[in-house]
């Protein structure tokens, strides 16, 4: 791996070659397609540091992002496979530690319950969530502005998830603490992160024994099913499994809610059309998702072998970074990038879920939540204008998540 070592906030710039290039500070936050855009289009494939001071590969050309996707020889793992002899607890090890074939045995297991018709399935449970959240957040409101975040993005994503994991009513409040907790670990003290991660293993264990017990129709019994039928994984590994379809779920939708409502904020026409055309708004989310994103890269991966990019080589042992934020506005691929248009036709080839092995497995729910609550929100009132200029909005998070911590809207009159 790339062993230069991190350097220290106010330490000397060591002597040698030139420093690296730092393009994934504070400012990169708030508007990283920008950001990326002149990398993208004077050098594709760039050598950077990151704020935690390590050298990395930024790889921004659509076709390229799309390249890496695919190619093996870039692992997340960096060729180390996790001891399945070893015990470990639910999120010790993920999805993203392995590499196919490991990676595809477990990741197998979760399909069949994460089909579009299955999700589509809790689709009016989901419906009544918004429905209540938004008659709570009016009600509360007077004539005042909404926190969106606080008020609906949050609890309707995790109840969200609630319905599709089936959690009873009377368990919900004790499992929002650590979902939320190991969401933002930046805010939560380092004990409080550990209970978090043992209270989570605690509840995917007994939904397991129970549900192996007594079936439903919930994710973790489809996930039990199959694992019944196909086996080729250890217990810890369903339970990782689970846990990390149950966090994974949690703050990128959060985010991504927020982050479609800051693009209508930003777009009156738009907002205003899919209001009077709310049959637009399941594609205008693809197109949402295309314009903004919580993860501007994908998961960090390591370069097993020299990759070339272009006329770039990438060595064995790099770091690497696939930028799905340049990628999604790359005029290659996009053409005006910079416009959001409801009806592009191209918007579905948006890398915001990934591509190939490591293809986000909860898409198709993340795209019901957002239709969902895009629907909820744009049907409950007539014009949503931001309470705060846009501009002066909090990011925060870091350069592989980011973090919209607060949105107060503007709600005006029932649609």
């Amino acid at each position: 791996m790339d062993t230069e070592p991190a350097v220290r906030a106010g330490a000397p710039a060591p002597a040698g070659p030139p420093r690296l290039p730092e393009p994934l500070g504070a400012g990169f936050l708030a508007r990283p397609a920008e950001a990326l855009a002149e990398i993208r289009e004077t050098c594709p494939v760039a050598r950077v540091r990151t704020p935690a001071g390590r050298p990395a590969w930024l790889v921004t050309r659509a076709e390229d992002v799309r390249a890496g996707f695919l190619d093996p020889r870039l692992s997340l793992s960096g060729g180390r496979v996790p001891d399945p002899g070893v015990r470990r607890r639910a999120l010790d090890v993920t999805l993203v530690n392995y590499d196919p074939p490991d990676h595809t045995r477990i990741r197998r297991l979760a399909t069949p319950a994460l089909t579009p018709a299955r999700m589509a399935a809790h689709r009016e449970r989901i419906e009544r969530a918004a429905a209540e959240l938004l008659d709570a957040a009016d009600a509360a409101r007077g004539e005042g502005p909404v926190e969106l975040m606080d008020a609906f993005a949050r609890p309707f994503a995790f109840r969200s998830l609630c319905e599709v994991f089936e959690v009873p009513e009377e368990e919900r409040a004790a499992l929002y603490e650590p979902v939320a907790c190991l969401a933002d670990k930046a805010g939560c003290a380092p004990g409080a992160v550990e209970e978090s991660v043992a209270r989570i293993d605690a509840f995917v264990r007994g939904k397991m024994a129970l549900r192996a017990a007594a079936p439903g129709d919930d994710v973790v019994s489809r996930v039990l099913a199959a694992w019944r039928e196909q086996g080729g994984a250890t217990e810890d590994e369903v339970a990782s499994l689970l846990a990390m379809l149950l966090l994974a779920g949690f703050d990128s939708t959060v985010q991504a809610i927020g982050m479609s409502v800051v693009a209508l904020l930003g777009h009156e026409d738009v907002q205003r059309s899919l209001r009077e055309e709310p049959r637009r708004i399941p594609r205008a989310v693809d197109e949402l998702l295309r314009w903004d994103t919580p993860g501007p890269f994908s998961t960090k991966r390591v370069a097993l072998e020299d990759v070339r990019f272009g006329d770039t080589v990438i060595p064995a042992g790099s770091g690497v970074l696939l930028s799905v934020a340049a990628a999604n506005h790359d005029p290659r691929c996009h053409a005006d990038p910079g416009t959001l248009d409801p009806g592009r036709s191209t918007a579905s080839r948006h890398l915001t879920f990934g591509l190939g092995p490591h293809y986000c497995p909860g898409s198709a729910l993340a795209r019901l939540e957002l239709t969902v609550a895009l629907t909820g929100i744009l049907g409950r009132w007539r014009r949503l204008a931001p309470a705060v200029p846009l501009h002066e909005l909090a990011w925060g998070g870091g350069y592989l998540h980011r973090r919209l911590a607060a949105l107060p809207v503007l709600p005006c009159g029932p649609a």
